[in-house]
């Protein structure tokens, strides 16, 4: 059989895998100065919201579905913020043997001071897209989890 690779030039997912490295590039430079990454951010940012929201640790499992990131992904952004004492570890309040991980004062702090940065990456991006950007970001979501459920 012969390979068209018009065909595989075309494959969604490797534009969304290229597009995604593009957008993690541009996302991580500007909070270069902050000292995060992009991933590093968003889970500052949804532990700082678990902490809002009352949870004194969230457990590494539900952290990882929650972002929809591998397990081993985690543990690696979360080695890198545990040593700048940016986040710890926590027992989960609901069962002790779950290891849970909670946002520190200083990671409140970086958080803190990496919002502007990341305002002004997001303002730029929203400036690229234009007025499309949001319905399109929920459409792509909305494809993704019906290809998930098997539909």
């Amino acid at each position: 059989m012969r390979i068209d690779l018009t065909d595989v030039s075309g494959c969604t997912c490797l534009a969304a895998r290229r597009i995604a490295r593009q957008l993690t590039r541009a996302y991580d430079r500007a909070l270069e100065t902050a000292a995060l990454t992009v991933n590093q951010f968003g889970l500052l940012a949804k532990l700082y919201g678990a902490s809002q929201g009352g949870r004194k640790a969230v457990p590494l499992g539900v952290l990882a579905a929650r972002l929809g990131m591998h397990p081993t992904t985690l543990n690696r952004d979360l080695t890198a913020l545990r040593a700048r004492k940016l986040v710890a570890d926590a027992a989960d309040p609901d069962d002790k043997r779950v290891r849970g991980v909670t946002i520190t004062a200083k990671g409140t702090a970086a958080l803190r001071a990496a919002i502007p940065l990341w305002r002004k990456a997001q303002a730029r991006l929203e400036r690229s897209l234009g007025t499309d950007a949001a319905p399109l970001r929920r459409a792509m979501a909305a494809a993704v989890a019906k290809l998930e459920q098997g539909a």
